[in-house]
């Protein structure tokens, strides 16, 4: 079968490779859309760590059921599905406790040395499938996955209500997917920073009050004026880096809550002094639960959550190695761009 392989850092090749069989309770997808994650890219450029060659990438997909193994029931070939590509054992105590994103044994397919759905055919669990709603194609089912980490990221606020008014820094697909997350969970006016202001153009279309860039205006400055000199109360880090980092934790307001969604930088540099003396919380999110992709793929069926306007790019996945150099010199205007097959 033909697949995209990483061989090091820049180096991705359309190549042939053996085709998967599935085993056991596993099932063989044919993949129809794979979505390019910006930790795919940030992958090939070997800046992460987090993709060891020669390995396939690609954790948001959809595709078709091509083959069944055995022990497997309730999945029907040529039935279309999104997948659930976190792999969790379901005995271990954060797996019994519903947090299969923190299983110990658990393997993102896509990642490290785990082959993903950047190639024609992929073995996953029976398990990590999700029927697709009638209607939804599988470029929108493949943004199922960027969805759930949103969705995770909103849960860790627990039952508290919304804040009448939210940062979000960053408007990648996931600072786009929080933007109406928030919104749709009682957020009244939401502000979003971002230094691409074809990024910003969208989170307006999709909701947002105050759009700033920071190369253009003191962000900081204006989330003062904005806030009557009070700060944020809840600020959401969408990136991953020491500058938003920074830049959620200057807007936020005594005794306010910043979310660190955006897991790019392994350290990053903050003001202790100022965490410890406004008594900021700092609340962490990694990826989703298996129940919480679920509820991500039920409310882009419904349209509470809308994927369309993020699809913006989409190729064969004989481009590959074109779109990935494309995407890391960064100069397209790309909100997420989809692999076909």
């Amino acid at each position: 079968m033909w697949a995209l392989v990483y061989h090091g850092p820049n180096d991705l090749r359309y190549e042939q490779i053996t085709k998967p069989v599935p085993g056991a309770g596993e099932v063989l997808v044919a993949v129809k859309a794979v979505g390019v994650c910006g930790s795919d890219v940030h992958g090939y450029q070997g800046i992460t760590g987090r993709r060891i060659p020669p390995m396939v990438m690609g954790h948001e997909f959809a595709g078709q059921v091509a083959e069944v193994g055995p022990n497997v029931e309730d999945v029907e070939i040529g039935m279309k599905v999104a997948v659930q590509p976190l792999v969790f054992c379901g005995k271990c105590g954060e797996c019994r406790r519903g947090n299969t994103n923190l299983c110990v044994e658990g393997r993102l397919l896509g990642v490290l040395t785990t082959n993903g759905a950047m190639a024609e055919y992929v073995v996953v669990p029976a398990k990590q499938l999700f029927p697709l709603p009638e209607g939804l194609g599988f470029a929108e089912g493949a943004l199922v996955e960027p969805a759930a980490v949103a969705l995770r990221a909103i849960n860790k606020l627990g039952d508290r209500p919304m804040p009448d008014r939210v940062a979000i820094v960053g408007a990648g697909p996931i600072g786009l997917l929080l933007l109406q997350y928030v919104k749709l969970r009682g957020a009244k006016e939401v502000l979003v920073t971002d230094l691409e202001n074809y990024r910003l153009e969208l989170a307006k279309e999709l909701g947002a009050d105050m759009v700033l860039n920071p190369k253009e205006t003191d962000v900081i400055l204006r989330a003062q004026d904005w806030t009557h000199g009070e700060g944020v109360p809840l600020a959401i880090e969408a990136v991953g880096a020491t500058p938003t980092v920074q830049q959620a934790m200057a807007m936020v307001g005594v005794r306010g809550t910043v979310l660190w969604v955006g897991n790019s930088a392994k350290f990053i540099e903050m003001n202790m002094q100022q965490t410890v003396t406004r008594e900021y919380t700092i609340l962490g999110t990694f990826i989703y639960s298996h129940e919480e992709f679920g509820q991500a793929l039920k409310d882009i069926g419904a349209g509470r959550v809308k994927v369309k306007p993020l699809l913006s790019r989409s190729y064969p996945l004989s481009r590959g190695p074109e779109v990935f150099a494309t995407l890391a010199e960064g100069k397209e205007k790309v909100i997420k761009a989809v692999l076909t097959i």
